[in-house]
């Protein structure tokens, strides 16, 4: 049974990269079938590591080793990803990854859900 939400919604990163998946008709990224409990943990556990240079639109970074400091979404690949990053009252904020990795740890791993 899914869990009673109410509104304003108050969510972290990894829980703003699966509400995204979920509006996009998407798979849970998360492996879990949107029952509430996904991390960022079991995003680098569900999901599939792929190369920075194969990073598509609505893929994954994830910044830190496991399970994660911080995750945020892919909005248009290239040599400086465009991404959308929630974690604080302003987000979630369009940020370049360059910017975004001058406050996040340097261990990065990039996920697609995509096979």
């Amino acid at each position: 049974m899914p869990l009673a939400r109410t509104l304003p919604l108050t969510t972290d990163c990894s829980g703003f990269v699966t509400l995204c998946y979920f509006l996009a008709g998407a798979p849970d990224p998360n492996g879990l079938g949107f029952d509430g409990r996904g991390w960022t943990g079991t995003l680098l556990e569900h999901m599939e590591n792929v190369d920075r240079r194969a990073v598509e639109r609505g893929d994954v970074v994830v910044f830190g080793e496991y399970p994660g400091h911080h995750c945020a979404l892919v909005l248009a690949p290239g040599d400086d990803p465009l991404l959308c990053s929630h974690g604080q009252e302003r987000g979630p904020l369009e940020i370049r990854f360059s910017d975004e990795s001058r406050y996040q740890p340097a261990d990065v791993t990039w996920l697609s859900s995509l096979p």
